[in-house]
């Protein structure tokens, strides 16, 4: 896995600090771009790096804190 390339989950809710179903949500919407979906159970699905402004984004506009 290229890690300088993409993200998982994981690393997105470890960098911001924020809960994972921010980044469910973000995804459902169609708003978080995805370099590869997941090939099923156990396997992660990986973001682009511009993923973390997105949530960023939407954390600064939200009562999240």
């Amino acid at each position: 896995m290229n890690t300088h390339s993409s993200l998982t989950k994981k690393q997105i809710k470890e960098t911001l600090g924020c809960p994972g179903y921010i980044i469910d949500y973000l995804y459902d919407c169609g708003r978080l771009p995805v370099v590869r979906a997941s090939k099923g159970k156990g396997h992660p699905r990986l973001y682009a790096i511009k993923a973390i402004e997105i949530v960023k984004e939407h954390l600064n506009k939200s009562s999240y804190t």
